[in-house]
């Protein structure tokens, strides 16, 4: 109980501070600390995401995307490269083109975004259910991971009227379109659209996907294309690693994002 409540603590002081949470805090795990403490009642779905909006209008955790980085993103050209540590043993190294600049700060992984916010690529890493491949995981596991409240677009509260549009099989990658609405800070609704494509290195039980995502208005003015760029020219290598797959691997551990690691929106979108 005192450990949930001290993870809470630190979790609302970081919020205020404007500082960056540690890898193993993600926006679901305070709430069930808070309420495992006794501070807080079960909470229902709808109140827990009116929780979330209400303590992320000074700040807000970081997204859960399964991200260990090695080092830090590198943004040669118009090319993105990051090295990522997979469980199994893995390293993976991935690449995309991106007409959007690299996202820096503390909040984001490996990720582009547009200089409004509104157009965003970031990489997400997700473990497979057991027994399921990338040929055969539903398409709702992909919308169930992206648009989680612990992803992306969750930080002020699940994005909802979730569609996949299309799904497609091409062999060592699979590719689905998506449309969601997503909440702004205000709590308006902002509708999407956006591309994923996951790859499943051999011997590795878990995805590499990559989101292009833009405002619905964006994607038929340019948004798709920006969106496609990205989306087909991600490339993922691996190498076997001694690294594991634990927030201390991170280079960014124990670090946090103060003023002049903060040169980038963190707005969700």
């Amino acid at each position: 109980m005192l450990a949930s409540l001290g993870a809470m603590l630190l979790v609302l002081s970081s919020l205020a501070l404007g500082l960056q949470l540690p890898v193993t805090l993600n926006r679901r795990s305070v709430l069930h600390g808070a309420v495992a403490a006794g501070v807080l009642p079960a909470l229902s779905p709808n109140s827990a995401q009116a929780l979330i909006s209400a303590t992320t209008m000074t700040g807000k955790s970081k997204p859960d995307l399964g991200i260990v980085l090695v080092d830090e993103p590198q943004l040669k050209g118009k090319s993105v490269e990051a090295n990522l540590v997979l469980a199994d043993g893995l390293v993976a190294s991935v690449k995309f083109d991106s007409n959007w600049p690299l996202a820096e700060g503390g909040y984001f992984d490996v990720e582009t975004k547009s200089r409004d916010g509104g157009d965003a690529a970031f990489v997400q890493v997700a473990k497979l259910p057991t027994g399921a491949s990338l040929a055969t995981v539903p398409k709702r596991f992909f919308t169930d991971t992206i648009l989680s409240v612990d992803g992306r677009y969750g930080s002020y509260g699940s994005p909802t009227d979730i569609k996949v549009l299309s799904d497609t099989d091409e062999g060592a990658t699979r590719r689905i379109e998506i449309s969601f609405t997503a909440l702004s800070p205000g709590s308006a609704e902002v509708p999407r659209r956006g591309l994923v494509t996951a790859t499943q290195p051999a011997g590795s039980r878990e995805l590499v996907m990559l989101t292009a995502s833009t405002g619905t208005a964006r994607w038929k003015k340019g948004g798709k294309d920006d969106a496609i760029k990205a989306i087909d020219s991600f490339a993922v290598t691996t190498r076997p690693t001694t690294l594991q797959q634990v927030a201390s691997t991170d280079y960014r551990f124990g670090k946090t994002s103060g003023p002049s690691n903060m040169r980038s929106r963190s707005d969700g979108f």
